[in-house]
């Protein structure tokens, strides 16, 4: 099995590409310069050498926060880079199977508390990031109408674990609350909105599925990648906090907030349940993982 994976320098990369392997996969992980989405020449190039049973597509800009800052760009590598890339596999690897990351930050906002988000729910996208996802799932069902290819689309709601940037709120907190611990007196670390409800998922589970979803017959084109389990992030800081020794005390940064933020988003999670795909870590679990390797007691014991 030839596998291309784009986008393997980041955070989800390192993993899925282990998971591949692991399971017989030859790989061709790829990241910028090697392969950039927005070089149509170099990109069709690569893919006519390439010549992939599977490709999957983990380039992105993939944080809410900097599709804010830059909405433009995050259009750019996250559409008309889906775009090039569906192109070339038209052209060079018309019959591999493509993978196509998607995001909850796809679905519309609600209000309700305690309702899971299935992939028939209604999809409003509230940030430039969301829209950016919705336009590539759009254009992927196109191109299975038009040119006959095989595209799966993921709606992957919130993961962690080892390696993912600070940007991202569990592991800033993580990487604070550590650092803190390190140097064994009291602190303060800084954070955003601590009331909302969010499914969080540990990375190692999610590039599981997406192996999965690869190797075996997929009856739907769209499935949600998640623990459908919600938490309030403010439980999940203070259990966080618990690991450490030393006492923390959180103060609300206003550069840490969104300008538009989703307050319950849970993942309906059936589809990869039924198929046996979902491993199901628990996210405690993954949080302590996270801290032990920041403060360096990972293997310890």
């Amino acid at each position: 099995m030839n596998t291309v994976v784009i986008g393997a320098n980041g955070f989800v990369g390192g993993y899925l590409v282990k998971e591949l392997e692991s399971a017989g996969h030859k790989v061709t992980a790829v990241d910028i310069p090697e392969v950039n989405l927005l070089d149509r020449e170099g990109l069709e190039a690569f893919m006519e050498k390439a010549k992939p049973d599977y490709v999957v597509n983990l380039a992105a800009i993939s944080s809410v926060g900097a599709s804010w800052k830059d909405p433009v760009s995050t259009i750019q590598v996250n559409v008309v880079g889906t775009l090039n890339l569906l192109d070339a596999i038209v052209k060079h690897a018309p019959h591999a199977k493509t993978l196509l990351i998607g995001s909850a930050e796809e679905y519309a906002q609600t209000a309700e508390m305690n309702v899971a988000l299935s992939e028939s729910s209604e999809r409003e996208a509230s940030s430039p990031y969301g829209i950016s996802k919705i336009a590539q799932e759009n254009f992927a069902e196109l191109y299975r109408k038009k040119y006959g290819i095989q595209i799966v689309c993921t709606r992957s709601f919130n993961h962690t674990g080892v390696g993912q940037r600070t940007t991202f709120a569990l592991p800033s907190f993580v990487k604070q609350i550590a650092d803190i611990e390190k140097g064994g007196q009291p602190g303060t670390i800084k954070v955003g909105n601590l009331s909302a409800w969010r499914d969080f998922s540990d990375v190692r589970d999610v590039v599981h599925v997406y192996r999965m979803l690869l190797e075996n017959k997929t009856e739907y084109d769209v499935y949600n990648v998640g623990s459908g389990i919600a938490h309030k992030v403010g439980d999940l800081l203070n259990t966080i906090i618990g690991f450490a020794s030393v006492k923390i005390e959180a103060i609300q940064d206003p550069e840490k907030m969104r300008p538009v933020d989703i307050p319950y988003q849970c993942c309906d999670n059936a589809r990869i349940v039924q198929l046996g795909y979902w491993n199901g870590t628990k996210i405690e679990d993954t949080l302590k993982w996270m801290f032990e390797h920041e403060v360096g007691t990972e293997n310890r014991n």
